[in-house]
């Protein structure tokens, strides 16, 4: 069996998502769970960590605290509901698979800790339902569909890379989130600069505001109603950022974001209450059977 058919995996949370959005953890929690597939918390978690800013500050450091999280608990595969958690772990895993000097390196480090070092597979949620027997299990449960919803899916950065590591959809072209919107109805729109970072990375603040207003621009531009995205920082810059350049530029844009997992469980029967979207800054207003 392919570790995407597995039916139980170590749940990974990561820490934005526990710590400031902790409804999107329960509604990628509750998509997992109607599809049968059993999630096993560890406390022991740590951060991934960081994929940019801390492997810049040492690759070793970065590389021995990734091998500690993978190998808590042997081979079990492992599900993350954050991109940047899953690149991380994976490219983390793959290094340590291909690099001897390194594996050496972090099992010593690991060791001490009493740890014998595992690279089990690691998987982000969206790869674990981008399955055929899966989507089907998904259209199935749909109690709500949300026809004639326009969508602009964003990507982001890691889902799919750097993609000798992660190996999950086309790294420069992915349709995932476009397969699995149609699943409940909705149209995923085409609109200028799909692929492009939601500019959340940059240090810069200018330039992150910037690469925001160009994609909130396109999206409205090709009609656009709500924006579906699987990664929290993501999430924190469209829906936090569009309020705050809303009102530094004056310009309504009004496009309330989902994370793929709550628009899934909203189609299977869920309510927007139960999946916290009270709590998102830019309301779903308008929306049939999403309010």
């Amino acid at each position: 069996m392919s570790e995407n058919r597995a039916s139980a995996y170590r749940f990974f949370p990561g820490c934005l998502a526990r710590t400031k959005l902790p409804h999107i953890e329960v509604s990628v929690r509750r998509v997992l769970e109607r599809l049968g597939i059993g999630l096993e918390d560890d406390a022991r978690f740590t951060c991934c960590p960081d994929p940019v800013v801390f492997r810049s500050s040492s690759r070793s450091d970065w590389l021995s605290l990734a091998a500690r999280n993978l190998s808590l608990d042997g081979e079990k595969p492992i599900v993350t509901l954050c991109p940047g958690c899953a690149s991380s772990l994976s490219e983390a895993r793959h290094l340590l698979s291909e690099d001897p000097g390194s594996r050496t390196d972090a099992a010593a480090r690991i060791g001490k800790l009493g740890l014998d070092l595992n690279l089990p597979p690691v998987s982000h949620f969206l790869e674990i339902l981008f399955d055929e027997e899966r989507m089907k299990e998904i259209a199935a449960g749909v109690k709500r569909r949300l026809d004639g919803l326009r969508i602009a899916c964003h990507y982001g950065c890691h889902l799919t890379r750097p993609s000798d590591a992660v190996d999950f959809d086309d790294p420069e072209k992915p349709r995932c989130l476009d397969e699995l919107v149609a699943l409940v109805g909705a149209e995923s729109i085409t609109y200028e600069d799909k692929y492009l970072c939601c500019g959340r990375p940059s240090l810069d603040e200018e330039t992150s505001t910037g690469i925001l207003e160009r994609k909130l621009s396109a999206m409205k531009e090709a009609g656009a109603q709500a924006i579906v995205l699987a990664c929290p920082f993501c999430f924190e810059q469209f829906d936090v950022g569009q309020t705050l350049l809303e009102r530094k530029t004056g310009r309504k844009y009004g496009l309330p974001v989902f994370y793929l997992s709550q628009l899934l469980c909203l189609a299977m029967g869920g309510t927007a209450s139960e999946l916290g979207l009270d709590m998102h800054k830019v309301k779903a207003e308008g929306i049939e059977g999403v309010e």
